[in-house]
């Protein structure tokens, strides 16, 4: 407040005191309105705040639920994982298979011939490499790429750092050891490695020498074989299946092998089932998450501090979310139409409990029914998530809710403003109401003294 000064002397009462007294009776109640008004807010805010988050955490459980392909997890059991293992998608048939490896794919692997270079530094010659898989070169397939040797790089170093830098090499990888000669002496022999198993990628070298022999050490045929390309073999069920690579996605639908160490006839079993285990956890996650918000709407309805004690749109949210969940599901078969029939169910305080071994056997006995009644159009994720959707996306009921407590809270924040400049000003008016009768009652003082002390020298 304004730095008004007291002094009392005229009338010898505390006027600052009165002042202040009259101030606080008018201003303090009102601002004791607003301050409770704004606590009350400010629960409010928290209060949908805690609303918001456990029913985005709903949301998402019930998004994972509500996609079928959750209730097609497949398990995969490999009787030896030194011959292979497996992983299965949604779409792997559960059943049993009998597979043997016979026989690895295997990249080409090509080298300079005995006793050609004594070293890596040894001149090769200049010209131009040509390097290719599946056949011949053919730029319109793209099968190759091509690497020109120039006169002042062509040692055997040179030509490795050139085929490994150059542009469109994805097929082949050049390296050089250095071994005994058979002489008592060293050699050193350039490596070609395919980057790709199996047959179709054998690798053909063309050479364009620019003089003879040159380049032509490097050509296909007068490269030694020191790994031959191979293509992988596997029998399924006693079928033979063939594959230019270890890794093989398309022969048991939604199922990928890899493949480890060959043995021809060894046949080891690969069980494809139902996962039970997931589907267990993601109905746990559901059961979970339904009483973690139910906690929090029931929370807030009791407390009065919370600001929503009572409140008609959580209570509707509420009882609209256990109907819901309680409702039987359109199209379910009728083992499976309800919660209950799958070990899900509700207790007389609203709590939500699995079962687990009642899940376990309705998921033994009839997988699918679960799926539907869970995940189909009509099932019970997707119609808690779409009643549930208008609360929590943009624009929707809760942020709408928000956004008037906000805009409530900042109309009371003004109102704490005028408040304060109304109490400044009233204090200031009655200060000078104040200061102004403490100085007539000290004028009348002042006077009376005066005529007491005339009255008195006429008396003498």
């Amino acid at each position: 407040m304004s730095g008004i000064s007291f002094t009392g002397v005229g009338s010898g009462i505390d006027t600052k005191t009165i002042v202040n007294a009259l101030v606080s009776a008018e201003i303090d109640p009102q601002r004791a309105q607003l301050s409770t008004r704004k606590t009350t807010l400010d629960a409010q805010l928290s209060s949908f705040g805690r609303v918001k988050s456990a029913l985005n955490e709903f949301q998402s459980v019930l998004d994972n639920l509500k996609s079928p392909e959750k209730f097609q997890v497949r398990s995969t059991a490999v009787g030896d994982e030194s011959r292979f293992t497996a992983t299965s998608q949604s779409s792997a048939q559960p059943g049993e298979y009998q597979i043997s490896v016979e026989n690895l794919a295997k990249s080409q692997r090509l080298m300079t011939a005995n006793g050609a270079f004594a070293d890596s530094s040894a001149e090769v010659g200049s010209g131009t490499l040509t390097i290719s898989t599946g056949g011949a070169y053919d730029p319109g397939l793209e099968n190759g790429f091509t690497v020109d040797i120039d006169p002042s790089a062509a040692t055997l170093d040179d030509i490795r750092k050139a085929i490994n830098n150059a542009e469109g090499n994805d097929s082949v990888t050049a390296s050089i050891v250095n071994v005994d000669d058979g002489v008592g002496g060293t050699q050193a022999r350039l490596i070609l490695t395919a980057k790709e198993t199996g047959i179709a990628n054998e690798l053909t070298i063309a050479v364009s020498p620019d003089s003879d022999p040159g380049l032509s050490a490097l050509a296909s045929g007068n490269l030694e074989v020191s790994r031959a390309a191979e293509d992988a073999v596997i029998k399924v069920n006693g079928l033979t299946a063939t594959r230019s690579t270890n890794e093989i996605s398309d022969v048991i639908q939604g199922v990928t092998l890899n493949l480890k160490s060959e043995e021809i006839g060894e046949e080891v079993n690969l069980t494809i089932g139902t996962d039970n285990a997931a589907v267990e956890k993601n109905v746990q996650s559901f059961v979970d998450a339904y009483n973690k918000l139910q906690g929090v709407l029931r929370d807030i309805a009791g407390k009065d501090n919370s600001g929503l004690r009572g409140d008609s749109t959580l209570r509707m949210l509420s009882t609209q979310i256990r109907s819901l969940t309680a409702t039987e599901v359109d199209g379910a078969k009728p083992e499976s139409m309800i919660l209950a029939q799958v070990g899900v169910s509700i207790d007389k305080d609203g709590k939500m409990s699995l079962n687990k071994e009642a899940l376990n056997e309705r998921l033994n006995q009839d997988f699918a029914s679960v799926s539907t009644l869970f995940s189909s159009e009509s099932g019970i994720a997707s119609r808690l998530s779409d009643y549930v959707k208008p609360y929590t996306q943009a624009g929707g009921l809760l942020e709408n809710r928000t956004k008037g407590v906000n805009s409530r809270l900042e109309n009371l924040t003004d109102r704490e403003l005028r408040l304060d400049m109304r109490e400044e000003n009233l204090f200031n008016r009655l200060s000078r109401q104040y200061n102004a009768m403490d100085s007539m009652v000290a004028q009348m003082n002042s006077n009376g003294a005066f005529l007491t002390a005339q009255l008195s020298a006429l008396q003498y």
